[in-house]
């Protein structure tokens, strides 16, 4: 049997350690109680998406189906799709606000004189800032041309971005071409807007090693009426060929869409942050 003056020293080193322990282990919360503020901070700004609301506009849908090719309509592959970046942008943290979520062309959404009426008083304030008229808008907003209907889906398109604030539109088309052989993405931008311009050029960088085909940079300005009227960064992305196999075997497979939505995504992410950096700079 061991003395007991040794039983009391292996006592009060069994609770030295004990203390030690404990008091490591309060420290260790302590510190962590002191950092909480920062480690909250730095989650809330993880990601870039954050604070912003995007607006996915599926292409076409109901009455207007879009470009077609072997029983493969665009309005349901730009649905589809479109349904997928949004989830993409949630799960980085930013709003998105879908045109539709249904079959539907949006064309009863905006009579026609609501249409001759916004015309007139976007045709003066573009005289006012001198801008390029477009002789479509011309002869709406001077009566001599009456309204083609799938113009009111699109300006619904448009007064859905401005009542929820948006801060960038993305609008989801597929190109048709009547050789099987033209293939690729483009992205087409707002000619007036060099913000439109930058976010085509960031999302074409991530698309393009997707859907490969178009020359560089594969971005193109366009007047087309959502680029034209929407008054925020906008650019119209043609995913893919629905005309070309490899092009359309990719926009309709669960994979494909999900490779697409995240080339998307990863463009607009790139964009957001390039105007973040440069405004801390």
């Amino acid at each position: 049997m061991p003395p007991q003056h040794i039983k009391v020293i292996y006592l009060r080193r069994f609770h030295l350690l004990a203390f030690l322990r404990t008091l490591a282990g309060l420290l260790i919360l302590y510190c962590l109680w002191l950092a909480k503020p920062f480690l909250q901070i730095a989650i809330h700004t993880g990601s870039t998406l954050d604070g912003y609301v995007i607006v996915i506009d599926p292409g076409h849908g109901g009455r207007d189906a879009g470009s077609s090719h072997a029983g493969v309509y665009e309005k349901d592959i730009t649905l589809a799709v479109s349904m997928v970046i949004a989830q993409e942008i949630e799960s980085r943290g930013g709003t998105v606000v879908l045109t539709r979520t249904t079959d539907t062309d949006l064309w009863d959404m905006v009579t026609y004189e609501e249409e001759i009426a916004f015309t007139k008083k976007e045709y003066v304030l573009d005289q006012q800032l001198g801008r390029p008229i477009d002789p479509r808008d011309q002869g709406i907003a001077l009566q001599t041309r009456f309204p083609p209907t799938y113009r009111l889906g699109l300006r619904a398109r448009l007064l859905v971005a401005a009542q929820h604030n948006a801060h960038l539109f993305i609008s989801i088309h597929t190109n048709h071409y009547r050789s099987e052989s033209a293939k690729g993405a483009v992205t087409l931008y707002q000619p007036h807007s060099p913000e439109s311009q930058q976010l085509a050029m960031t999302i074409q960088r991530h698309l393009k090693q997707l859907l490969p085909g178009r020359a560089e940079p594969g971005i193109i300005p366009d007047n087309f009426f959502i680029l034209r009227r929407s008054e925020i960064p906008t650019v119209l992305v043609e995913i893919g060929f629905v005309s070309n196999e490899h092009d359309r075997t990719m926009m309709l497979s669960a994979s494909g869409q999900h490779a697409i939505a995240e080339a998307i995504v990863n463009g607009i992410e790139d964009y957001l942050s390039s105007k973040t950096s440069s405004a801390n700079y």
